[in-house]
């Protein structure tokens, strides 16, 4: 299989072996030009996540991947849109999540809890992602506090969950996880506004 990586081509064996030389090939060319990984084209089909599984999963039909990367600001940038996006969608459903736990959860409330959860923990590394690189991003200790919360709330949350204890939930979701959806919307528009981005 051919790997293109900023105009470079590199040859790897369709096998175990080729597929994670190539994994390495791509990490060091990346730590090396400073820059980060968007995605990649797999014989023209687009692989965004989990890449080692896809190519595996798929080596004896791959002939081409190619590698799509951003600059740090693009990097950054793309991040910031998909917490903005995120927490917009999020805020009515998390609403209405308050309101379940504050009435009689249902088993669907639950499932709803768990991938707020899940958000949780992307927004959190997401925030520690962009925490690790070099950025000029205004109002940046914002985000930092944002994310100390969620480890204290989360905490008290999970506590809430193992002990089944709606009120409890429905009141850290309300006062302390809500509020910072909406922080991260707000804190995200003015970064855009203040970047044009």
């Amino acid at each position: 299989m051919i790997l293109t990586i900023l105009d470079k081509c590199f040859t790897f064996d369709n096998n175990h072996e080729g597929t994670q030389e190539l994994i390495e090939t791509i990490q060091n060319v990346l730590s090396t030009e400073n820059i980060f990984l968007s995605h990649l084209i797999i014989n023209g089909q687009e692989v965004y996540k989990e890449h080692e599984e896809y190519i595996l999963d798929n080596i004896a039909n791959i002939n081409e991947v190619e590698v799509k990367v951003q600059t740090i600001k693009e990097f950054i940038g793309s991040l910031l849109v998909s917490l903005n996006t995120y927490t917009n969608r999020a805020i009515p459903e998390i609403g209405s999540l308050v309101n379940q736990f504050y009435q009689s959860p249902l088993e669907q409330s639950w499932i709803t809890l768990n991938q707020l959860l899940d958000g949780i923990g992307w927004i959190y590394e997401t925030i520690k992602s962009i925490d690790q690189t070099q950025h000029d991003i205004k109002d940046w200790d914002e985000f930092i506090k944002i994310a100390a919360i969620f480890e204290v709330e989360l905490s008290n949350l999970l506590e809430a969950i193992e002990n089944k204890d709606a009120i409890l939930i429905a009141d850290i979701i309300q006062y302390e996880i809500l509020s910072q959806f909406q922080l991260i919307y707000d804190v995200t528009e003015q970064v855009f506004e203040a970047n044009n981005i």
